[in-house]
């Protein structure tokens, strides 16, 4: 009966009720149905979970699904561009400028289809929120349809042409690709946007024949908004025509040799040939170097 209390204890009410009424007329049937009411325990959560797992993934097509019916349509008369032609701009290299402009303009007429809510928020210290996730974007969007890119890139090339837009003082539904030169709209222009089409196509061609790299081009947008640079000017190397080499340090000059450590040194090795024990040609040619060194008269007397 202590297994029965103690296997009790840990399973539900129900489960225990039932090991009660089980364990009080047959003990030995009780006990084996442990093993088996944890099994379904097991089973059954396992069950939930997944039903759970399934019902999130449920809820989270349907609210894309509800807010995929809830987003505007390109503002464009050209609409948004679709997979294989952004892959196509994608893979076209070397990008001249027309063609980054061109992608430019086509990501910022996909980019107000496409979903940017925040998901989710964690609450901070002070009371405040910071966003804990966003939806995908147009980040999700190259993703889901394997178009290989630079996200990064992409952006620089969008910025560029919203800030161009911008500057022309575009219509929301002119496209800028249709600026470009060599390029000729594929739809109907309305009849009060044809006289601005006109004037923003020449004020884009003569930009583009002063400033022909993308890095000018953008410079020179930022410098007539107004908008300040994020990174500052930079730095230029110096060429190694121009680049000379600074001359070697001098060495300074060895210190003097010191009198007292000359004489002392001098002293310790005549003491040092004299203690060794040699043979007689050695014993000769030490006797003869110690000839040789008293004989030598000193350049600095011994203080």
């Amino acid at each position: 009966m202590n297994i029965l209390k103690t296997a009790s204890s840990r399973t539900t009410p129900i489960t225990r009720a039932g090991l009660d009424i089980a364990g009080s007329q047959h003990p030995g049937i009780a006990l084996g149905l442990v093993p088996l009411v944890l099994g379904v325990s097991v089973a059954a959560f396992t069950v939930f979970a997944a039903t759970e797992t399934g019902l999130a993934i449920v809820r989270e097509l349907k609210r894309r699904q509800r807010l995929r019916e809830t987003l505007p349509e390109s503002p464009s008369l050209r609409g948004a561009p679709t997979p294989a032609e952004l892959a196509a701009d994608i893979g076209i290299q070397p990008r001249t400028l027309a063609v980054r402009l061109r992608l430019g303009s086509r990501l910022a007429d996909l980019e107000p289809t496409l979903d940017h809510s925040k998901l989710g928020f964690k609450k901070l210290g002070n009371g405040q929120k910071r966003i804990h996730s966003r939806a995908p974007g147009m980040k999700g969007w190259l993703a889901d349809r394997r178009i290989p890119a630079n996200y990064s890139t992409l952006v620089r090339y969008k910025k560029l042409a919203q800030r161009l837009r911008q500057l022309l003082a575009l219509d929301n539904r002119l496209p800028l690709e249709w600026l470009l030169p060599g390029a000729t709209p594929d739809r109907a222009i309305p009849a009060d946007l044809r006289e601005p089409y006109a004037t923003a196509r020449r004020r884009l061609a003569r930009l583009l024949r002063d400033h022909r790299n993308f890095s000018r081009l953008r410079k020179h947008v930022e410098e007539k908004l107004g908008i300040p640079q994020l990174l500052g000017p930079r730095r230029i190397r110096p060429s190694r025509e121009r680049h000379t080499r600074r001359p070697a340090r001098p060495l300074p000059p060895p210190p003097p040799p010191r009198p007292d450590l000359v004489d002392a040194t001098k002293h310790e090795l005549i003491g040092f040939l004299r203690e060794k024990e040699l043979s007689p040609k050695l014993s000769r040619l030490r006797d003869q170097a110690i000839d040789w060194f008293r004989a030598v008269p000193e350049e600095h007397p011994a203080r």
